[in-house]
């Protein structure tokens, strides 16, 4: 990884790409120590001891303990998207729009957009009333307006920051700014772990497993992402004009992984829900401390005084069902094996040992059901480690092995690369078309001469 890196900065388009990339990192990080008006830190820090803001803490590269601007992060985006793939698949406007090309995914964009907007001043606002009610935040509807415009105005900001990279840096630009927020957080999380060694409250022998779980991790992680089932596709002669081109044969890949991290972040949705709505109630009222005792029942990994960790295996044993359940649910909205199998019959392209159409729809289907197994169990159980290894190892200062964080960093690193990959290959090729397109021009001369 490291040459490809290496032979893709030599070239001078792609460096500069990668120069204007780490220029949007540092304005990130510029943006990330600009305050909101009229935050109370102390109270701030002790609502981040209790633990109820300390996963969009981690997302947010810790924009949320320092309450900067950009503290909802680009989550309010994220949410939108996932919101407008699911509806459409049920709205069938959508769906022609989406079918249009790229004027439809622009209507499709700018409704994301709306919706962002949207989901960042509803957070705003249930945040807000989490800072009033435990006093970090003055009361009055001025106050909270204010912090609620700076929070959605720090979101538009990042996903603008977003769009600037993808148009001119190189990969995903949205997927970059997630990454570097998750980044950004790592190097506060290792030295809070070094001074915790220091000081004897965490054993050195629970680092080194967390450091071991953490490479595994990324091994695992690289594996099922790039793993892929090749169904081998056969394709017929055909006859051009008054030629007759060979049939051959190719493969159709079938991830592993086709989900990503969407059926994790679906399921800690859904089980983080009542420290959602807990936002809205303060504490000490009933309907307050329900709700927080059905977040810490519903946290993977808790351990109640009364019964253990019962609790926790059951939220386990309810985080796997509802991950397999979202991955197969996702995995079907992406990958319609009947699509896929009228294409192949159009086309004149059939899979060896099955007839076109039905039949090759039935075999398809049952392929992607079983490849799609392997992928939901691998999910779970990474996604289960950020919550299981921190008590295990009895090391709770280092959040990032396994879980979506990771899934997320990895990802995107790989995506990264497969783009420079492809730019490098690119420019490449088109050197390789101006040396041919100059030595034909000088035959060309030479003949005339």
């Amino acid at each position: 990884m490291l040459q490809k890196l290496q032979a893709a900065v030599q070239v001078p388009d792609i460096r500069q790409r990668l120069q204007y990339v780490l220029i949007i990192f540092a304005v990130y990080i510029l943006a990330l120590h600009v305050p909101a008006a009229g935050i109370n830190h102390d109270a701030m820090d002790r609502l981040l001891q209790s633990g109820l803001l300390n996963a969009l803490d981690v997302f947010s590269g810790g924009a949320l303990k320092k309450f900067s601007i950009i503290g909802l992060s680009i989550t309010p985006y994220i949410n939108a998207s996932i919101f407008m793939q699911l509806m459409t698949v049920a709205i069938p406007q959508l769906k022609a729009l989406q079918k249009e090309g790229e004027s439809g995914r622009k209507v499709i964009s700018r409704y994301t957009r709306y919706a962002s907007v949207g989901l960042a001043v509803v957070q705003g606002v249930g945040l807000c009333n989490v800072l009033v009610s435990n006093g970090a935040l003055p009361p009055g509807i001025i106050s909270i307006a204010t912090t609620v415009t700076a929070l959605t105005a720090g979101t538009m900001f990042l996903l603008w920051l977003g769009e600037q990279i993808t148009e001119r840096g190189i990969g995903n630009g949205i997927s970059q700014i997630i990454f570097v927020g998750i980044m950004v957080s790592i190097p506060a999380q290792v030295m809070k772990t070094a001074v915790a060694v220091r000081e004897g409250a965490v054993p050195i022998i629970g680092v080194i497993a967390i450091v071991a779980l953490f490479l595994a991790s990324i091994v695992g992680i690289i594996y099922m992402t790039q793993g892929v089932r090749r169904i081998p596709v056969q394709h017929m002669r055909k006859v051009v004009g008054k030629q007759m081109t060979s049939g051959g044969s190719s493969f159709l890949p079938l991830k592993v992984n086709t989900a990503g991290v969407i059926p994790v972040i679906f399921a800690m949705s859904l089980q983080l829900f009542p420290q959602t709505l807990a936002q809205f109630f303060p504490g000490g009222t009933p309907v307050g401390d329900i709700l927080k005792s059905a977040t810490e029942w519903l946290t993977p990994g808790y351990r109640d005084p009364r019964f253990g960790f019962l609790p926790g295996v059951l939220a386990s044993l309810l985080f796997t069902v509802l991950v397999l359940f979202f991955t197969y649910f996702y995995t079907a909205i992406q990958y319609d094996t009947s699509d896929i199998a009228d294409n192949l019959k159009k086309y004149g392209s059939f899979i060896p040992g099955y007839r076109p159409g039905k039949p090759t729809a039935e075999y398809l289907d049952k392929v992607l059901t079983r490849v799609t197994l392997a992928g939901a169990i691998f999910l779970a159980g990474i996604s289960l480690i950020q919550y299981w290894a921190p008590v295990m190892t009895s090391v709770p200062t280092f959040s990032y092995v396994g879980g979506t964080s990771l899934l997320i960093v990895v990802g995107v690193v790989m995506e990264t690369m497969q783009a420079m990959e492809a730019q490098v290959a690119m420019k490449g090729y088109d050197g390789f078309i101006k040396r041919r397109g100059d030595d034909s021009d000088n035959m060309l001369r030479g003949r005339a001469r």
